[in-house]
């Protein structure tokens, strides 16, 4: 035991530890409109150890994560991932009146942590654009 594992140093790969794939079902959403999109989230755990994980979801004005589209911004906790382990989940995305047409950045980011979910090891993160007609 080293002086540094007193302090919870832990050793880290520079390799990306997570593949991310992200889609929207239906494809787009119709302007002006109060109606939502399903994101549907596909995250999984290539490294050798288990990672503790969080996905950071970030939309711009226009967008939200519920009716009224104030909140732009998700985290969703997924725990331990487990080498080759593999996590799906939805998220709604709602567009308002407001919603003009036009395409939207989404930027989605998996985050492995270390001892809780304040400390980031490493980060992968995608951006998606997404259209309203």
């Amino acid at each position: 035991m080293g002086i540094l594992d007193l302090f919870g140093k832990k050793t880290v790969s520079l390799a990306t530890p997570y593949t991310l794939t992200c889609e929207t079902h239906p494809y787009s959403l119709q302007a002006n409109t109060n109606d939502y999109v399903d994101l549907e989230v596909n995250l999984q755990n290539h490294g050798d150890v288990d990672e503790l994980t969080a996905v950071v979801i970030t939309v711009p004005k226009g967008l939200g994560f519920e009716r009224s589209a104030i909140q732009q911004q998700r985290e969703v906790r997924l725990g331990y991932l487990k080498p080759g382990e593999k996590k799906f989940f939805k998220v709604t995305l709602w567009g308002t009146q407001r919603t003009n047409a036009g395409s939207y950045p989404i930027k989605i980011h998996a985050m492995a942590h270390y001892k809780d979910y304040a400390h980031v090891l490493k980060e992968v993160s995608k951006t998606i654009t997404f259209r309203v007609g």
